[in-house]
């Protein structure tokens, strides 16, 4: 029988209100994706992109002079009161363009920070074998969080933002408080006497000098990348179905409630045991991501090239939520972070943190520039899906090479 740890309880338990805050905000930031478009949404994009490149080393000066106590007040606790800024902005100028679009800009950075600086704090708590063991169990606490969050913007917040900006508000402060209730072992990671450029440097020199996480550099660019390709075909079948703002979160929050059931069910059933499967194990999630993709791509051609005559918009939508989203959360994303458990203190605060911030956050612009790419070149709908399969059979070669290199890769 698994014995659970007070650790494990504890970060499930904040997990729950990290994924709760994101998600009861998701819905309305999919609507502004879905309002601006895909012919603009990729420059707001790289807006994202750059400043990720500006945050990034504010994050490491934090992270290098700040206790691991305190890292996740301080940073959680910035993003409270500019959750409370938006509410006072929202307030007295609900239907500004320029708010909207901030909004989605930061909500970017928010989501990606709130869950890296999550898995950041855990990782230092596990050893790889805890991990196999438990983050399946975690994050399945996470799901839990996840769904009541777009189950509360399907069911009733989906035209009132301010209050889920306050509900968001309450679940950090939770969120804040169980994260002091794990114990992990106090370090300092650096001097108080380096500056940033240093922080920066040194981020570039654990990349160069190890090759699990080069690896990782890539595909997670590969993989963020196919997934925003992915994500703007989705976003043209709710844009084909409505033009309602509101119908569309409502849309968007039924998908986030659904599927974190299914990630859920992945995680309690399956996460752990596959992960822990000689037979399988992280090798076989890391490469058949590839094939999901694969197979996303074709559905979409199938819908747009009307081969899927009998299906509505709104189906085929939900069906790609339902199969890639728990895929990624329920046995990818554990499956990276059981990786990250082999990395060193540093690697494991700095290095990841890069990947799952700045590399990801240009890996989605990359995305969003290649679908715009595709159809200016000629390309329709139905015809865009095929090209970008190419790209998703790399995806399985990375995925391939990374768990070659875990057997090699010493715990630290």
């Amino acid at each position: 029988m698994l014995s659970v740890s007070k650790n494990t309880i504890y970060s499930g338990i904040f997990f729950f209100f990290v994924l709760l805050s994101i998600f009861v905000l998701r819905p309305f930031r999919n609507t502004i994706a879905a309002d601006i478009g895909t012919a603009d949404l990729t420059l707001f994009l790289f807006i994202v992109v750059f400043v990720m490149l500006l945050v990034n080393p504010i994050y490491s000066y934090i992270v290098s002079r700040s206790s691991q106590k305190n890292l996740v007040p301080y940073i959680y606790g910035f993003f409270i009161v500019n959750l409370l800024s938006f509410l006072a902005l929202n307030t007295y100028m609900p239907d500004s363009f320029t708010i909207k679009a901030t909004f989605y800009v930061w909500y970017n950075i928010f989501n990606f920070f709130l869950v890296a600086i999550f898995w950041a704090m855990t990782v230092n708590s596990f050893n790889i074998d805890g991990g196999k063991k438990f983050f399946g169990l975690i994050s399945a606490c996470g799901s839990l969080g996840a769904s009541c969050g777009g189950f509360l913007v399907d069911s009733y917040l989906y035209d009132k933002q301010n209050l889920s900006l306050l509900i968001t508000v309450l679940a950090l402060c939770l969120a804040v408080y169980f994260s002091s209730k794990v114990e992990r072992e106090e370090i300092k990671l650096k001097s108080n006497t380096s500056s940033t450029f240093e922080d920066i440097f040194e981020q570039f020199i654990h990349i160069r000098n190890n090759p699990l996480i080069r690896n990782f550099i890539f595909y997670a660019f590969t993989w963020t990348c196919l997934s925003t390709a992915l994500w703007f075909f989705q976003l043209e079948i709710i844009n084909s179905y409505t033009d309602d703002s509101s119908v569309k979160t409502k849309i968007f929050g039924r998908a986030d409630s659904i599927v974190p059931i299914i990630t859920l069910l992945t995680q309690l059933l399956l996460t752990s045991w596959i992960l822990r499967s000689k037979f399988l194990g992280i090798r076989f999630v890391l490469t058949i991501y590839g094939l999901m993709f694969t197979a996303s791509f074709f559905a979409i051609y199938g819908y747009f090239s009307e081969y899927l005559l009998s299906a509505s918009g709104i189906t085929v939508f939900l069906i790609l939520q339902g199969t890639m989203r728990p895929f990624e959360y329920g046995l990818n994303k554990p499956a990276r972070e059981a990786v990250f458990t082999t990395l060193s203190t540093k690697e494991k605060y700095k290095s990841t943190v890069f990947i799952d911030t700045f590399t990801n956050r240009f890996g989605d612009a990359t995305g969003g520039l290649l679908f715009n790419s595709l159809l200016s070149m000629g390309l329709v709908l139905y015809t865009a899906p095929l090209a970008i399969i190419p790209l998703a059979i790399f995806l399985i070669n990375l995925g391939w090479n990374i768990s070659k290199n875990i057997d090699t890769q010493k715990p630290v």
